[in-house]
This record gives C-alpha cells, structure tokens and sequence, in this order.
C-alpha cells in the first residue's frame, strides 16, 4: 500500500526528517520536491504515487491552492497536509486532507496518518468517497447511499437520506469517477443515482420528474436526460 509516497516541503531539513521516518515506516520509494512546480512535474510522470505528505506554507503556489488543484484532478490521490501553524487544520480538512501533521511531529503521527491513507485508499475501491459534512469534518460515505449530486459552483453537494455533504470535486469529475457504478447525468447540475428511483412522472416538455425512495424530494429532468433515463429505468425494471 505504501509503496510509493510524494512530500512536498521548501524546507530541506524538513524533507529529510520526513524521509527517514517513512523509511522507518517501511515506504520503499519516496520522490521529494522543494516547490508545488516540482510537485506537480513528479505526479505527471509518476501516475502511481497516491500518497502526498504536503507542506502549507511553501514561496509561490501555496499548499492549500495546490492541494484543491491535485484533489480536482487526481481524485485516487490522498493528502497529508503538514504545517507548523495548527489556524490552517480546519481548512485544510474542507478541502478533503484525511489528516493534518503540526511540525514538529515524529513518527507516531506519521504512522498514524499513513494508516488512515490506507483506510481511505481500501474504501475507495469499496465504492466509497470522501465529503465534507455541515461541520467541516471531512467523511466517508458509501455510494449505495447516494440519492443524487447537485452541481454546487465549481463544487459539488452530496445529497444522502441523512442529509447533505459537500465536495470540492465538481460534478463533471464525479459524472467520470461514478459512471462505472451507474451514476447518470440527468441534468446539467444533477448527476443520479438511478437505483434510488422509485416512481417517474411526465413533467412539462418532455421532461420527468423523478421521484426518490427515501424522502419527498423530486428533481426534473431535461430533455435528453429524460430519453437517458426512460431506457435505464426499463431495464432496472426488468431485472
């Protein structure tokens, strides 16, 4: 699982503590960069590192502009933000971190925070993703209990029978991850899960209101995604 890890820091000292204590860890390959120019050059070429122990404060692109920048585009990717200034934990969590090291540490936190990369990274091939909940405390949920994502901006909200949660992914990002497991785009701004569906109604101008089993909430469909979705819920029916 840990095969392969990225750290980000502009402070040489620092890359080198944090290189001993993952060899410590047993990480057998570690690539190391100074700046997020560097960072961003080694995981282009480098598609197998999943791992990114990333530092916050760093001269140009700071951590945080580029940690929402790697989540938006690798979303196989998990970050440990690492900073000296503990003001910057709740941010880094909204943006989707699954952990948040305050220099110095030592090599219980970094264990600790490989072990909840390793967590995440099982769950993600479990059909899991990761969200943000009303408090800002970073989740994990199940994509069975996904009624539908809504469009937020460049962002994304999760709605479940539970509640809501939101994403920095947008929902273009989550249309490509979800397809595999029968998401469908009905809407511009709404992308469904179709085996949450109990009833369809005719809306207006060829359009369907759909219905959905958990709660009273309805949502329209526009024109072609109501042809899209008349053929995927006959064949649901049929099974």
């Amino acid at each position: 699982m840990f095969e392969t890890v990225l750290i980000v820091d502009d402070e040489p000292v620092a890359l080198d503590r944090l290189e001993r204590l993952l060899i410590k860890l047993g990480v057998n390959k570690i690539y190391k960069a100074e700046n997020c120019f560097q960072a961003k050059k080694i995981l282009n070429e480098n598609p197998q590192i999943k791992i990114i122990f990333l530092d916050i404060r760093m001269p140009g692109k700071s951590g945080l502009d580029f940690a929402k920048e790697i989540i938006t585009e690798k979303e196989d990717c998990v970050i440990i933000l690492q900073t000296a200034y503990e003001e910057y934990a709740l941010e880094g969590f909204k943006i989707g971190s699954i952990d948040y090291l305050v220099k110095p540490y030592g090599i219980d936190e970094v264990k600790r925070a490989l072990e909840r990369a390793k967590k995440f990274l099982g769950e993600e091939e479990k059909k899991f993703i990761q969200v943000i909940d009303s408090k800002g405390t970073k989740r994990i949920i199940s994509l069975e209990n996904i009624l539908y994502i809504k469009a937020d901006l460049k962002h994304s909200i999760i709605r479940t029978k539970e509640g809501f949660y939101f994403s920095h992914l947008n929902l273009g990002t989550f249309e490509k991850k979800l397809k595999k497991y029968g998401f469908v785009r009905i809407h511009r701004s709404y992308l469904i899960n179709p085996s949450k569906i109990y009833k369809i109604e005719e809306g207006p101008y060829g359009k369907l209101i759909l219905l959905f089993k958990e709660n009273i909430e309805k949502i329209i469909t526009s024109k072609s995604g109501a042809s899209i979705f008349r053929k995927i819920f006959a064949k649901l029916n049929d099974k």
